[in-house]
Protein backbone atom coordinates (compact mmCIF):
# COMPACT_ATOMS: atom_id res chain seq x y z
CA UNK A 1 0.00 0.00 0.00
CA UNK A 2 1.54 3.24 -1.12
CA UNK A 3 0.79 6.30 0.95
CA UNK A 4 1.58 9.60 -0.66
CA UNK A 5 2.01 12.74 1.37
CA UNK A 6 1.85 16.21 -0.04
CA UNK A 7 4.66 18.46 1.00
CA UNK A 8 3.53 21.83 2.27
CA UNK A 9 5.75 24.77 1.64
CA UNK A 10 6.14 26.75 4.84
CA UNK A 11 5.22 30.41 4.55
CA UNK A 12 4.63 33.23 6.97
CA UNK A 13 0.90 33.03 6.22
CA UNK A 14 0.78 29.41 7.42
CA UNK A 15 2.82 30.31 10.51
CA UNK A 16 0.51 33.25 11.22
CA UNK A 17 -2.61 31.09 10.94
CA UNK A 18 -1.04 28.53 13.27
CA UNK A 19 -0.17 31.20 15.82
CA UNK A 20 -3.67 32.61 15.53
CA UNK A 21 -5.17 29.17 16.19
CA UNK A 22 -2.82 28.69 19.16
CA UNK A 23 -3.79 32.06 20.63
CA UNK A 24 -7.51 31.33 20.14
CA UNK A 25 -7.22 27.98 21.91
CA UNK A 26 -5.12 29.48 24.71
CA UNK A 27 -7.76 32.18 25.25
CA UNK A 28 -10.52 29.58 25.44
CA UNK A 29 -8.46 27.54 27.89
CA UNK A 30 -7.74 30.59 30.05
CA UNK A 31 -11.46 31.49 30.08
CA UNK A 32 -12.31 27.95 31.15
CA UNK A 33 -9.65 28.05 33.87
CA UNK A 34 -10.75 31.47 35.16
CA UNK A 35 -14.41 30.42 35.11
CA UNK A 36 -13.75 27.25 37.08
CA UNK A 37 -11.66 29.15 39.65
CA UNK A 38 -14.34 31.84 39.96
CA UNK A 39 -17.07 29.24 40.45
CA UNK A 40 -14.97 27.56 43.16
CA UNK A 41 -14.62 31.00 44.82
CA UNK A 42 -10.84 30.73 44.54
CA UNK A 43 -10.56 33.84 42.38
CA UNK A 44 -11.41 37.28 43.77
CA UNK A 45 -11.63 38.98 40.35
CA UNK A 46 -14.84 40.36 38.87
CA UNK A 47 -16.86 38.60 36.22
CA UNK A 48 -15.67 41.17 33.67
CA UNK A 49 -12.11 39.92 34.17
CA UNK A 50 -13.22 36.30 33.88
CA UNK A 51 -15.00 36.94 30.57
CA UNK A 52 -12.21 39.09 29.07
CA UNK A 53 -10.36 36.11 27.47
CA UNK A 54 -13.60 35.02 25.82
CA UNK A 55 -14.09 38.45 24.25
CA UNK A 56 -10.47 38.45 23.10
CA UNK A 57 -11.15 35.03 21.58
CA UNK A 58 -14.07 36.50 19.62
CA UNK A 59 -11.76 39.27 18.36
CA UNK A 60 -9.05 36.79 17.30
CA UNK A 61 -11.56 34.58 15.49
CA UNK A 62 -13.24 37.57 13.82
CA UNK A 63 -9.83 38.81 12.69
CA UNK A 64 -9.20 35.50 10.98
CA UNK A 65 -12.70 35.19 9.58
CA UNK A 66 -13.01 38.64 8.04
CA UNK A 67 -9.44 39.21 6.89
CA UNK A 68 -8.62 39.66 3.22
CA UNK A 69 -8.36 37.74 0.97
CA UNK A 70 -11.59 35.96 1.81
CA UNK A 71 -11.60 32.19 1.48
CA UNK A 72 -13.43 30.78 -1.50
CA UNK A 73 -16.76 29.15 -0.79
CA UNK A 74 -17.27 25.55 -1.90
CA UNK A 75 -19.35 24.69 -4.97
CA UNK A 76 -19.62 28.31 -6.13
CA UNK A 77 -21.84 29.28 -3.22
CA UNK A 78 -22.09 33.04 -3.07
CA UNK A 79 -23.65 33.29 0.40
CA UNK A 80 -22.92 32.32 3.94
CA UNK A 81 -25.57 30.96 6.28
CA UNK A 82 -27.32 33.81 8.07
CA UNK A 83 -26.68 32.32 11.50
CA UNK A 84 -22.93 32.25 10.80
CA UNK A 85 -22.95 36.00 10.29
CA UNK A 86 -25.06 36.85 13.34
CA UNK A 87 -23.41 34.34 15.71
CA UNK A 88 -20.65 36.51 17.16
CA UNK A 89 -22.74 39.64 17.87
CA UNK A 90 -25.48 37.61 19.55
CA UNK A 91 -23.01 35.56 21.61
CA UNK A 92 -21.17 38.70 22.73
CA UNK A 93 -24.50 40.33 23.63
CA UNK A 94 -25.39 37.29 25.75
CA UNK A 95 -21.98 37.36 27.46
CA UNK A 96 -22.26 41.09 28.23
CA UNK A 97 -25.77 40.71 29.64
CA UNK A 98 -24.64 37.73 31.69
CA UNK A 99 -21.77 39.76 33.16
CA UNK A 100 -24.14 42.57 34.04
CA UNK A 101 -26.48 40.06 35.69
CA UNK A 102 -23.69 38.35 37.65
CA UNK A 103 -21.98 41.55 38.77
CA UNK A 104 -25.05 43.31 40.10
CA UNK A 105 -26.13 42.28 43.57
CA UNK A 106 -29.74 43.26 42.94
CA UNK A 107 -29.91 41.52 39.54
CA UNK A 108 -30.61 44.58 37.45
CA UNK A 109 -31.12 42.47 34.34
CA UNK A 110 -33.68 39.67 34.40
CA UNK A 111 -32.49 36.24 33.22
CA UNK A 112 -35.19 36.27 30.53
CA UNK A 113 -33.48 39.30 29.02
CA UNK A 114 -30.02 37.75 29.48
CA UNK A 115 -30.92 34.66 27.44
CA UNK A 116 -32.84 36.54 24.74
CA UNK A 117 -29.80 36.77 22.38
CA UNK A 118 -29.26 33.00 22.67
CA UNK A 119 -32.91 32.33 21.95
CA UNK A 120 -32.71 34.64 18.93
CA UNK A 121 -29.59 32.82 17.75
CA UNK A 122 -31.24 29.40 18.08
CA UNK A 123 -34.32 30.57 16.16
CA UNK A 124 -32.06 31.99 13.43
CA UNK A 125 -30.25 28.64 13.17
CA UNK A 126 -33.56 26.80 12.91
CA UNK A 127 -34.94 29.12 10.22
CA UNK A 128 -31.65 29.11 8.31
CA UNK A 129 -31.40 25.31 8.36
CA UNK A 130 -34.99 24.97 7.14
CA UNK A 131 -34.24 27.48 4.39
CA UNK A 132 -31.09 25.61 3.33
CA UNK A 133 -32.88 22.24 3.36
CA UNK A 134 -35.70 23.64 1.25
CA UNK A 135 -33.14 24.99 -1.22
CA UNK A 136 -31.86 21.45 -1.69
CA UNK A 137 -35.30 19.99 -2.34
CA UNK A 138 -36.64 19.90 -5.89
CA UNK A 139 -39.61 22.05 -6.87
CA UNK A 140 -43.15 20.79 -7.47
CA UNK A 141 -42.57 19.73 -11.05
CA UNK A 142 -38.93 18.79 -10.70
CA UNK A 143 -37.40 15.55 -9.60
CA UNK A 144 -33.92 15.20 -8.23
CA UNK A 145 -31.90 12.07 -7.71
CA UNK A 146 -30.15 11.29 -4.45
CA UNK A 147 -26.78 11.72 -6.16
CA UNK A 148 -27.70 15.24 -7.28
CA UNK A 149 -28.73 16.16 -3.73
CA UNK A 150 -25.43 14.83 -2.35
CA UNK A 151 -23.52 16.85 -4.96
CA UNK A 152 -25.13 20.09 -3.77
CA UNK A 153 -24.01 19.60 -0.17
CA UNK A 154 -20.84 21.39 0.93
CA UNK A 155 -17.64 19.36 0.72
CA UNK A 156 -16.93 19.68 4.46
CA UNK A 157 -20.16 17.84 5.29
CA UNK A 158 -19.24 14.95 2.99
CA UNK A 159 -15.62 14.50 4.02
CA UNK A 160 -15.10 11.41 6.21
CA UNK A 161 -13.42 11.76 9.57
CA UNK A 162 -9.73 10.98 9.36
CA UNK A 163 -7.94 9.56 12.35
CA UNK A 164 -4.16 9.92 12.80
CA UNK A 165 -2.08 6.87 11.95
CA UNK A 166 0.22 5.64 14.69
Amino acid sequence: MLISRRRRVMSWRIVGKSVQALVAHALLFSFTLLLSLKLQRALPYSWWTVFAPLWLFHAVVARGRFSLPAPSLPHDRRWAPCHAIMATPLLVAFELLLCIHLESSSYVVNLKIVFLPLLTFEIAILIDNIRMCRALMPGDEESMSDEAIWETLPVTMLRPVEFPHF
